[in-house]
C-alpha cells in the first residue's frame, strides 16, 4: 500500500532538491578535507626542502669559512714577487687557490723544526720570515721568540739550563735593583719585649711599640718608577688580560719591575716613554705558555730578556743625546724618506717635495713603538712576529713596514683633494686595515744595496 501509495503520490520536489544538496554537500566536504589534506602535505614538504636547503647553505658557508679563516692565519709565502701583465693574474690566481695547502706545509715545516734536537735560527727565520706565526696553539708563538729573540740556545739540552740562568739572574738583578718596587709603599712594623715567668720553660712577649714605614726612594729613581707605573697602569684599557680589577694588579706590577729593572741597567738609556707598549705583547706571550704547574711565575724574567734582545738593534733611537746623530732617531727617520722615494716614487715626491710633510711627524711614533700603538693588540702581535722574524734584521723590517704603511694609503695620498692637513690627519690617524696586507707590501719590496 505504502509503495503504491508513494508511486501514486511522489514525494515534493523540494524534498529531492535537499536530498541532492546534501548530497552534493557531503561529497563538497570530502573533497575540501582532501584537499586541505593534500595542501598541509605540500606546504611540509616545501618546509623540509626549505630547511634542507638552509642547512646545506650553512655548511657551504662553514666550510667556506673555515677556508677563508686558514687563508687570514697567514700571510703569503716567504717568496714574493711583484709581477705585472697576464702573467700575474694566472700567478694569483694559482696562489689563492692552493693557499690552504701552502698554509698546511709551512705549519708542518715549523711543527718539525721545533720539535727538532736542535733548532737553527737561521732556518727558522726562512719558515716564518714573513710573520708566519700560527695564533694556536700559543706556545708556538712562545717558542719561536724565545729562539729569535735569543731567550733560550738551539740546543734542546742545553734549554731548560740557559732558561733557568736567565731567570736566576733576572732575580738577582730585581733583588739589588728593584727592591723599591716589591717594598710596599706603607708597612707596619712592631717591636715586642721577651719577659721571663716564673716557668724557665715560658715567656711572654709583650708589645712595646708600633711604627709605619715609608717606602724610601731617592729622588731620580722616584720619578723613573712614577712614570713606568703610570704608563703601565693606562696600557691597553680595553683588554680585560691588562685591566682586569683583581687578575691585572700583579701583572701591572711584574711589567713595572721589569722596566725599571731595564732602566737601571742602562742608566744611559733609561726608560723612555712608550716601552710599556714594546713589552706588553712579550709579557702577553710570556704569560699564557705557562710551566708544567700552570702557573706563569717566570713571565716577567722571560718578557724582559726578550725585550732587550727586541730593542737592542734600534738602542740609539732611544738614546736622546744621539738624535742629531748618524745612529739616533732623526737618521732613521730620513733613511726612511729615502727609501720611500725609491719604493713609491709618487707618493715621496708629493709627500716630501710638494707638501712638505716630514717623517718626523707621522713616523717618529711608528719607529720608536714599533707599531704597537697603530693595531689592535692581536695585529700587533701579528707585527712583532714579522719584525723578529725579518731576514735582515729589526731595522731593515721597521723601515719597510714605514714604507708599506705609506704605500698602502697610495689612493689617499695622491687624490687631488690630499693637501698638508689631509695627508697629515690621514698618516696620524691611520685607517684600520688587515695588517696582514701591510706586511705582504713590506716583504716584496726588492732589497737595495747599502
Amino acid at each position: 500500500m505504502e509503495n503504491e501509495a508513494r508511486r501514486r503520490f511522489p514525494p515534493p520536489r523540494s524534498e529531492e532538491k535537499e536530498a541532492s544538496s546534501r548530497d552534493r554537500a557531503n561529497s563538497n566536504t570530502n573533497n575540501n578535507n582532501f584537499f586541505e589534506r593534500f595542501l598541509k602535505l605540500s606546504s611540509l614538504r616545501e618546509k623540509l626542502e626549505l630547511v634542507k636547503e638552509k642547512a646545506e647553505r650553512k655548511r657551504k658557508q662553514r666550510r667556506g669559512g673555515k677556508e677563508k679563516k686558514e687563508e687570514s692565519l697567514c700571510p703569503l709565502p716567504n717568496v714574493i714577487r711583484v709581477e705585472s701583465g697576464a702573467g700575474a693574474s694566472s700567478t694569483s690566481n694559482s696562489s689563492s687557490s692552493s693557499l690552504p695547502e701552502i698554509w698546511r706545509a709551512r705549519r708542518q715545516n715549523l711543527e718539525n723544526c721545533l720539535q727538532g734536537e736542535c733548532v737553527k735560527r737561521e732556518k727558522l727565520r726562512e719558515i716564518v720570515a714573513d710573520g708566519f706565526v700560527p695564533d694556536q696553539p700559543s706556545s708556538v708563538r712562545y717558542d719561536v721568540w724565545s729562539y729569535l729573540l735569543r731567550v733560550v740556545p738551539e740546543a734542546r739540552r742545553e734549554r731548560e739550563e740557559e732558561r733557568r740562568k736567565k731567570r736566576e739572574t733576572y732575580e738577582a738583578f730585581a733583588e739589588e735593583l728593584a727592591s723599591c718596587v716589591r717594598t710596599p709603599d706603607v708597612s707596619v712594623e712592631m717591636t715586642y719585649k721577651y719577659e721571663d715567668i716564673k716557668s724557665p720553660t715560658k715567656s711572654r712577649a709583650t708589645r712595646v711599640a708600633v711604627e709605619l714605614k715609608v717606602k724610601q726612594v731617592n729622588e731620580e729613581d722616584k720619578d723613573i718608577l712614577e712614570q713606568i707605573e703610570r704608563d703601565v697602569e693606562r696600557l691597553h684599557p680595553s683588554l680585560h688580560f691588562f685591566n682586569d680589577e683583581i687578575e691585572a694588579a700583579p701583572k701591572r706590577k711584574d711589567m713595572t719591575e721589569a722596566l725599571f729593572v731595564f732602566a737601571k741597567l742602562n742608566p744611559g738609556l733609561r726608560y723612555v716613554q712608550g716601552m710599556h707598549e714594546l713589552l706588553a705583547p712579550l709579557y702577553f706571550v710570556c704569560f699564557n705558555h705557562p710551566d708544567k704547574n700552570g702557573v706563569a711565575k717566570d713571565a716577567k724574567s722571560d718578557s724582559f730578556w726578550m725585550f732587550v734582545e727586541l730593542i737592542s738593534e734600534l738602542r740609539d733611537a732611544y738614546c736622546k743625546e744621539l738624535d742629531k746623530t748618524d745612529q739616533g732617531i732623526n737618521h732613521l727617520l730620513s733613511e726612511h724618506d729615502n727609501l720611500l722615494r725609491n719604493r713609491c716614487p709618487a707618493v715621496a715626491t708629493k709627500m716630501i717635495d710638494e707638501l712638505n710633510v716630514k717623517p718626523q711627524f707621522y713616523a717618529f711614533r711608528w719607529c720608536v713603538l714599533m707599531f704597537a700603538g697603530e693595531f689592535d693588540f692581536p695585529s700587533v702581535l701579528r707585527t712583532f712576529d714579522f719584525l723578529v722574524a725579518w731576514p735582515r734584521g729589526k731595522r731593515d723590517a721597521l723601515l719597510r713596514l714605514c714604507s708599506a704603511m705609506v704605500c698602502n694609503l697610495q689612493k689617499e695620498l695622491l687624490d687631488e683633494n690630499c693637501d698638508f692637513a689631509v695627508a697629515m690627519r690621514t698618516l696620524q690617524n691611520y685607517p684600520a686595515c688587515d695588517v696582514n696586507k701591510i706586511i705582504k707590501i713590506a716583504c716584496a719590496f726588492p732589497y737595495l744595496a747599502s
